[in-house]
């Protein structure tokens, strides 16, 4: 989340648009900007070498286990930037779609409103995927990608988890406070909510075919050329500041690394 953070923050110094994809080492949960961290069990996570962070977007946990992450920053200053902002998250919806479909995954988006504010307030809607906000990605009616937003002056970042496998049901496990019935609810109501790469590919796809079409998908929608890149001192350096911020619960394992990254993409028209 640091690097997405810091990226988001320096995105003014190219002004253009960027693409990381990403998994998780060890898996990971992630808590919206707002979301309570007491609905999590720390502990359990900790015994199970799972980390908890909280995001710099808004929304409800994900457990980033079987998924790659993907993050899309756009400067303001960028010709692909919108004003407004459903349609900039419509426009990335389309692209991440694109990609999907180069898979053979029918994917498609969500064209009905979803009062995400009501959801909120049932006791079930811990989990990003308990539901499917408007213009997220579907496949056969079900949620594939949970995605979320930051807006600063200068720029936005849109990231989110892209389900390759079945493990994001055991998000119900680390739940805080609730009995064994609330979380075998919870894990039905998930798993009859979404649907992963893995169900229509017949197994969990490679990380870098993923990857791959992720780029060609949006780089059809947007009509721009991804370039292979690092990301700069600067931007690494900033990542590392922002680590504490975001860590809620960091494992052994993770001192070394929080985030993998598989790939990052400058854009260029």
């Amino acid at each position: 989340m640091g690097c997405d953070q810091a990226l988001l923050e320096l995105a003014g110094e190219s002004g253009l648009p960027v693409m990381r994809v990403y998994q998780w080492h060890p898996w990971c949960i992630s808590l919206g900007y707002h979301q309570e961290a007491d609905s999590i069990d720390l502990e359990a996570c900790a015994a199970d070498g799972v980390d908890v962070v909280r995001r710099p977007t808004g929304g409800r946990a994900v457990y980033h286990a079987q998924e790659l992450t993907y993050a899309v920053i756009i400067p303001k200053e960028s010709a692909f930037y919108r004003e407004n902002l459903t349609e900039l998250y419509t426009l990335i919806s389309e692209g991440l779609a694109s990609g999907i479909r180069l898979l053979g995954v029918p994917a498609e988006l969500q064209k009905r409103h979803v009062d995400l504010n009501a959801h909120y307030k049932k006791s079930m809607s811990v989990s990003c995927f308990s539901a499917a906000a408007r213009n997220e990605v579907l496949v056969g009616g079900k949620k594939l990608i949970g995605s979320a937003q930051r807006h600063l002056s200068w720029g936005m970042l849109q990231h989110g988890s892209i389900l390759t496998g079945r493990e994001h049901l055991d998000l119900s496990r680390y739940l805080a406070g609730n009995t064994t019935r609330d979380r075998e609810r919870l894990r039905a109501i998930i798993d009859a909510k979404t649907t992963s790469l893995g169900e229509h590919l017949g197994g969990d796809p490679a990380a870098e075919t993923v990857a791959d079409s992720l780029r060609k998908g949006m780089e059809t929608v947007l009509g721009i050329t991804f370039a292979d890149g690092e990301m700069t001192r600067a931007e690494e350096t900033r990542a590392g500041e922002l680590r504490e911020r975001f860590s809620l619960l960091e494992t052994t394992a993770a001192a070394a690394a929080y985030a993998r990254q598989e790939t990052r993409h400058d854009g260029y028209a």
